[in-house]
């Protein structure tokens, strides 16, 4: 009977493995090639995830797991500056030079996930998570489905595109400009919304 892996230390290696691909790719991830650059043996990594596969889905998990917080989080009940607090708080994440990194993988992962045999699919439930997180907030500010579903598809298409931005073009300062200049069509859209429907 095989001994149960150990999650502290699943958690401690996930963590050197992210410093590892900070300048690699997924494509090139092999266990060989990381346990020769981090200095252990490749049966450490097959004991602790089994396939390649796991491997990537565990490393991309634990990146996402940024979103641990989205997810726990009613939007429903938090007002407008918190709203905005809350979006800036998850942009400033990404504006790390870490995390800009670790984003690159995550888009890689997506695109991988595209044609993949089997795909994940968290990219797209964190799409729609976001999506959705914003169109429920709109709709308690006020704003009829129909229009903070699109409103909300905009938003969200924009955050991320900024993030493809910054990964692409490392410009955080030009980068953050745009996404404070979102937050601001954002907000001020909704007013012009609440005000047609005379709200």
């Amino acid at each position: 009977m095989a001994r149960p892996t150990r999650p502290e230390r699943k958690a401690e290696l996930l963590g050197a493995i992210q410093d590892y691909l900070m300048d690699k790719t997924l494509t090139q991830l092999t266990f060989r090639s990381l346990a020769e650059g981090l200095g252990m043996s490749s049966y450490v990594l097959v004991y602790h995830f089994g396939s390649r596969d796991q491997l990537i889905n565990d490393i991309v998990v634990s990146i996402e797991s940024r979103l641990d917080r989205l997810r726990s989080t009613d939007v429903r009940e938090i007002d407008r500056a918190a709203w905005r607090a809350f979006l800036l708080d998850s942009w400033q994440w990404t504006m790390a030079q870490r995390n800009r990194h670790l984003t690159r993988l995550e888009f890689e992962a997506a695109a991988q996930d595209i044609v993949a045999a089997e795909p994940r699919g968290t990219s797209r439930e964190h799409f729609r998570m976001l999506h959705h997180q914003t169109r429920d907030w709109l709709m308690v500010q006020g704003i009829e489905e129909e229009f903070a579903d699109t409103d909300a598809r905009l938003f969200t298409s924009t955050f991320y595109g900024l993030q493809f931005d910054f990964v692409v073009m490392n410009e955080p300062e030009a980068a953050t400009r745009a996404f404070e200049l979102m937050l601001t069509v954002f907000f001020n859209n909704l007013e012009v919304r609440l005000a047609a429907a005379g709200q």
